[in-house]
């Protein structure tokens, strides 16, 4: 699962815990025996006794390239939506609706046989306006038009922002960005499997060029001004690790700085083209001065034509999901080379994804109201509230912190927003986006302009602290350092994450250990720079932050030491994060687990475990996965979750709860010596 970024709180000895009941329900076992493997001693290999059934039993679908819990969920999700796409609802309702919208632009992504006669259709007025440039000075307003159009800005990234040292408003930022591929690394490696893919973009990019018209020749010299231009972008690029301090990624400056930092382009002219008033361009954080220095020397060093080759690029590629089928199996081609899928996906669950990502709050309300029970939302929050109550009593006793940072992260937790559970109270407005049922290309172009133009709206504006970033049928959760709050969508509680009928060791086992994840980011290396009101303020002194990284130095030595079933090796650098954020939920969650038993009385065992065990099997049981190589070596290059596995069998041999819930004795495989368990909560 992706949980995205991190960051999330008196300074007595003794602490009251404050137990949060559950509400109590009949139990039922909802852990399903065929998913273990009975082959294999939990204390041999923990992951293959919970999950080896499971993962015996699920192959990988030819259009994924993984299937685990997460897809699981994720196709029920998208079926659901379907379903409420096509309704007679969304059909039959007056035009110009909100339902309306929703059915209409999901009618249109299904009718391939209009997006066939089409063709390039509304792109025709994206390449006429970059063929139209005559010099550098040109390329401010036409990259506006084309970051406009599609998702990912050409060039460099730029958009909205809460200032991350007031951020109760909202400022411009700029950083480094216009890759095609996942990371720099892409472009840059030497080893086979990245010269491999390299090959694949580019006779990707080379048949795009030609089914847009241009003859051999022209396709090839537009395919090398592309990789020509994307290389040069990748090598003033910072790693991924790099990006993870938020100091080093934090630099304001007024807009003149920005001038003098990077005069070659014309700010001015791409901040008006973008609709971005000058007076609201008081500050603007260039994330990484270093790229846009070089990106501004690069906008004047590299030919206008290898420009207009590059943004060109840009606009197809961004609108591949609305072109012909010849474009669609050219992009699909490319992504088997990285991912590993075997077919393309269904169109109708390509098309649900399109139109939650276009309209998805509208969606969502529907959504909740047909999948979604009020008790739902109920539970979760109150299992939020255990877990919160688990977090505050850690930090009174938690050995890395010295009195002043326990008192700063305790005056945080106090102030940590947990209210943004399944959906948001306050519907999105979807007035100003026109949807043509006949038209899916121009469709996805006006969707993605309306989602950039909202977004820029908020640059000089009061931070609107009850936005969600993520919609009600998202299968994900996050930790927002700026709002310092917690987000649970209603997509994710769901079985195996949540379930209505489980008894409370799954629970807290499943989304327990999510919500905990969640709330351990707020004191990680990035959170903890961020004091309860989300500002850029570090909540640990020097020392103790000291003392922190010495215990995640622990966790990054044994991503290091962990290969995949493929034969990756992890970088623990890169995952230490969110390894880190496991752990702590897995501890946290545990913990509030057995405070709320010693409230309401510990249970008896069901289905042959102890509340204990079925506790760490519900843990394994939404790691559950199997994983294309490509699709592994992809995640261990660029993402900054673990793979499975180790999401699995690192965390848990870390926990001294695990060794005594399946006995876990010196000599046996999960076994890991106290000494050198990794300990941070």
């Amino acid at each position: 699962m992706h949980f995205p970024t991190a960051t999330l709180r008196t300074f007595t000895l003794f602490v009251t815990l404050v137990l949060v009941t559950v509400p109590a329900f009949a139990a039922s076992d909802v852990l399903d025996p065929a998913d273990f493997d009975r082959t294999v001693a939990p204390t041999a290999d923990f992951y293959q006794f919970a999950v080896g059934g499971w993962r015996n039993s699920h192959p990988i679908p030819a259009d994924r390239t993984s299937w685990g819990a997460i897809d699981e969920v994720e196709e029920r999700n998208d079926s659901r939506v379907a379903d409420i796409l096509t309704s007679q609802e969304q059909t039959d309702a007056p035009a110009g609706s909100e339902a309306r919208k929703i059915g209409d632009f999901y009618a249109a992504c299904t009718d391939t046989d209009d997006i066939e006669d089409r063709g390039i259709g509304s792109l025709r007025k994206e390449f006429a306006a970059i063929a139209a440039m005559k010099s550098a000075a040109d390329l401010g307003p036409v990259f506006a038009r084309v970051g406009a159009t599609a998702p990912n800005s050409p060039g460099f990234a730029f958009g909205s922002e809460p200032d991350p040292i007031a951020a109760t408003r909202i400022i411009a930022a700029i950083g480094q960005g216009g890759l095609s591929l996942p990371t720099r690394d892409y472009y840059l490696a030497n080893d086979a499997r990245s010269k491999t893919i390299r090959r694949a973009f580019v006779r990707y990019v080379r048949i795009a060029f030609a089914l847009l018209g241009d003859g051999p020749a022209q396709a090839a010299r537009e395919t090398s001004a592309v990789m020509s231009i994307e290389t040069a972008l990748a090598r003033i690029s910072r790693s991924p690790e790099a990006l993870r301090d938020p100091f080093a990624n934090y630099h304001p400056i007024a807009l003149a700085q920005l001038t003098a930092l990077a005069p070659d382009f014309r700010w001015l002219a791409y901040f008006d083209a973008a609709g971005v008033a000058p007076a609201a361009l008081g500050r603007i954080d260039v994330n990484q001065p270093d790229f846009v220095a070089a990106f501004g020397v690069l906008a004047r060093t590299a030919p206008l034509v290898k420009w207009k080759s590059y943004l060109r690029w840009r606009d197809v590629d961004a609108a591949s999901v609305a072109l012909p089928a010849e474009f669609r199996t050219a992009r699909f081609t490319f992504t088997q080379a990285v991912y590993g899928a075997k077919e393309q996906p269904p169109r109708e669950r390509t098309c649900a994804q399109a139109s939650d990502a276009a309209l998805g709050f509208a969606i969502g309300k529907i959504y909740v109201a047909k999948y979604f029970p009020p008790a739902a939302r109920e539970r979760a929050r109150a299992e939020i509230a255990a877990i919160r109550a688990a977090l505050r009593a850690d930090i009174a006793t938690v050995a890395w912190m010295s009195r002043d940072t326990r008192a700063a992260a305790l005056a945080k937790l106090a102030k940590l927003g947990t209210s943004k559970v399944g959906y948001p109270d306050r519907s999105r407005d979807y007035s100003k986006l026109g949807v043509d049922r006949g038209d899916f290309l121009g469709d996805v172009l006006a969707a993605n302009r309306f989602a950039f133009d909202r977004d820029i709206a908020k640059i000089g504006k009061p931070l609107d602290r009850s936005e969600w970033g993520l919609t009600p049928q998202t299968v994900n959760a996050y930790y927002d350092p700026s709002n310092n709050e917690i987000v649970i969508p209603a997509g994710i509680l769901e079985p195996p994450f949540f379930d209505a009928d489980a008894d409370d060791a799954v629970n807290f086992g499943g989304i327990g250990a999510v919500i905990g994840h969640e709330m351990t980011h707020g004191y990680d290396d990035q959170g903890s720079d961020f004091d309860g009101n989300g500002n850029l303020h570090p909540i640990v002194s020097k020392a103790d932050a000291a003392r922190f990284h010495a215990r995640v130095a622990c966790i990054v030595a044994q991503v290091n030491a962990f290969r995949s079933e493929a034969g990756v090796q992890l970088d623990g650098r890169l995952d230490a994060g969110e390894a880190t954020a496991d752990l702590g939920g897995l501890t946290l969650a545990y913990r509030a687990m057995e405070a709320q038993f010693a409230q309401t009385g510990h249970p008896a065992p069901l289905g042959g475990f102890t509340a204990e065990q079925r506790y760490f099997l519900s843990f394994a049981q939404i790691w559950r996965e199997n994983q294309r190589p490509e699709a592994e070596r992809a995640q261990a290059l660029g993402d900054p979750h673990p793979i499975a596995r180790y999401r699995v069998d690192g965390t848990v041999a870390d926990s001294t709860e695990f060794a005594r819930a399946f006995d876990v004795q010196p000599g046996q495989a999960m076994y890991r010596p106290p000494s050198r368990r990794c300990v941070i909560w």
